[in-house]
């Protein structure tokens, strides 16, 4: 999987950087936004209490995907999979506190329980029960007595805190609207960083998917990528540095190239994901499954 930001403030030299996003939350939305956040190639970090809001639930049943329903303990434990396999890391640390502590790159603290500090330029809010660690941000709002954040598309007001599901003003009690929420969270983060590197046409034309090789890939690519790059993503107003234009057009060609496959790799992935899937049932399900559809 390529990741289309290979240094970031965590991975440069001499960083004061731990992390590029803390992700406080490792529920439906967290664990969503991470997956996100880390296929980008950001360095990612969920810190997670032990506990997720959607274990109140007897069956996961309206979630697109799984027809009959899912557990959602095992619906969590896909979900850590995929956001580990993606490259973040997942820790069961209950987040005690989190404070400003500069403009930039460090621009948090965050502390658990376990004695745990992490330095990061970004926060992104995920949690359900616990609002007490975003006590520092005097920003924060108040409704029906419980802490929540006021986002648009999961942006706060301080400059690196997002947040997503429960403790926000724009989410719903259901796990595939926290999942989007996270997910609309973290692609408003990359889109913020890639804004801050660049200018809003590169920014704005980032998504996440890949595509069959002859997409993007094919006759012509390099022939018609400079007049489009001129055309759409250059501001007519503005005199860029030349050397910042080439960085940008090369982000954009990694962006759009290296997420073609071909049909030997999409098969691989189909069955990889296949397998995971099959890692997080029951062997005796499995099994049984397996038996009742032999041939005789």
């Amino acid at each position: 999987m390529t990741t289309l930001r290979t240094e970031t403030p965590a991975t440069a030299p001499d960083t004061a950087v731990d992390r590029d996003v803390v992700v406080v939350g490792g529920g439906t939305g967290g664990l969503s936004a991470a997956v996100f956040l880390a296929r980008f190639g950001f360095e990612t970090i969920v810190l997670a209490r032990g506990a997720s809001a959607i274990e109140q639930c007897a069956h996961l049943e309206n979630y697109l995907g799984f027809p009959g329903g899912i557990s959602p303990g095992r619906f969590l434990a896909l979900g850590r999979d995929q956001a580990t396999a993606e490259g973040a890391t997942v820790v069961d640390e209950r987040v005690e506190t989190a404070q400003r502590i500069g403009d930039t790159p460090a621009r948090f603290r965050v502390e658990t329980a376990a004695d745990r500090t992490v330095r990061t330029t970004s926060v992104l809010a995920a949690s359900a029960y616990d609002g007490d660690w975003l006590d520092s941000f005097k920003d924060l709002d108040a409704a029906d007595g419980e802490p929540f954040l006021v986002t648009d598309a999961g942006r706060t007001d301080i400059d690196g805190l997002y947040a997503c599901g429960w403790l926000t003003d724009e989410t719903a009690h259901q796990a595939s609207i926290n999942a989007g929420h996270g997910a609309r969270a973290a692609l408003s983060l990359i889109r913020d960083d890639l804004r801050e590197r660049y200018w809003p046409a590169v920014a704005d034309r980032y998504v996440d998917w890949v595509v069959d090789e002859n997409r993007y890939g094919g006759d012509g690519w390099n022939e018609h990528v400079d007049e489009w790059f001129e055309r759409e993503m250059v501001p007519e107003d503005e005199d860029i540095d030349g050397e910042l234009l080439e960085c940008a057009r090369q982000d954009l060609a990694v962006e759009f190239l290296d997420r073609c496959v071909d049909e030997e790799e999409r098969k691989r992935r189909d069955r990889e994901g296949q397998r995971r899937l099959l890692a997080q049932l029951d062997d005796d399900i499995i099994r049984a499954y397996a038996e009742s559809n032999i041939d005789d």
